[in-house]
């Protein structure tokens, strides 16, 4: 298990204040705020820890109210808003400095047996993941480095993109609106299905957005924008691992008047459809990010 797997694992379950008061921090107090991924990833974590522990996480909401301060603790509120007997469901509020900075709602089901009705879309053709260049490979490709700040330092999830993310596609080529990645985390997690389900919340934040610029990449050139997520949400369909490789298939639904959203399926390596994600997001002003 890599360093970044085993610090994922140690802190992304917050410390138990009281029954339903939890506390947190940033993986890295040194990043300018704190990567939206990891507050929905926490905040569900406390959220599971509210529940039975034959519940998983069903679906999930997440509004992003407010820049959360790395150097900060954060305070994870939960409200028993259902407890029934095959449904539980939870409110989250996530506070910094007194006020509200995340707000996420999450549902949890009792396990399912399998029955005869099922369907779902097949997963798109894709390459091997191996065959395809890490994301550290895809940074020592560049040019010059990036010159935008990063939210990101210590990320425990192996990202192969298909086709290069528009950061690293060094001819500025316009394509449509659509991103492809096969994902993992770098390491075994323990068998906890609600650990996998924050996972997958943590990974699903990390390239989803980049789809909806892929149209105006040659009016962008090397240029980069700024962008804040409003919310996120993920419905989660069938059992899965997170440190399987599992493929992202991201579409960019619509950008507009600086507005953009984006929905994503995630498949396993066998093709089954086991969640699906959505965002919203502000987009700014293009700035320099490449020399």
């Amino acid at each position: 298990m890599s360093s970044d797997v085993t610090r994922f694992v140690e802190e992304v379950e917050p410390t138990r204040l009281n029954s339903d008061l939890f506390e947190g921090k940033s993986p890295d107090p040194d990043a300018f705020r704190v990567f939206g991924g990891w507050l929905v990833a926490q905040a569900l974590a406390a959220a599971g820890a509210t529940v039975d522990a034959d519940r998983v996480p069903h679906s999930l909401h997440t509004s992003f109210l407010r820049p959360a301060d790395s150097t900060l603790p954060l305070t994870y509120r939960v409200t028993r808003t259902l407890q029934g007997r095959t449904l539980s469901h939870r409110l989250v509020d996530v506070l910094q400095a007194d006020k509200v900075v995340v707000h996420l709602v999450a549902s949890f089901r009792v396990t399912r047996p399998e029955t005869p009705f099922a369907h779902a879309p097949s997963a798109p053709a894709a390459p091997d993941p191996t065959t395809l260049p890490t994301l550290a490979q895809r940074l020592a490709a560049l040019n010059g480095p990036l010159r935008r700040p990063g939210l990101v330092r210590y990320n425990p999830v192996d990202l192969r993109f298909v086709e290069p993310p528009s950061w690293a596609d060094e001819t500025c080529t316009a394509r449509p609106p659509h991103n492809a990645l096969w994902c993992r985390v770098d390491g075994d997690l323990p068998d906890r299905a609600l650990l996998h389900a924050c996972a997958i919340a943590y990974a699903t934040d990390l390239s989803i957005l980049d789809t909806l610029v892929l149209p105006h990449a040659r009016a962008l050139g090397r240029r980069w924008i700024p962008r804040a997520s409003l919310d996120h949400s993920i419905r989660f369909h069938r059992p899965f691992r997170a440190d399987r490789w599992w493929l992202y298939d991201q579409e960019g639904t619509t950008l507009h008047a600086a507005h953009g959203t984006v929905h994503g399926r995630l498949f396993d390596a066998s093709g089954a459809l086991f969640a699906t994600v959505s965002q919203e997001a502000l987009f700014g002003e293009p700035v320099e990010h490449r020399p």
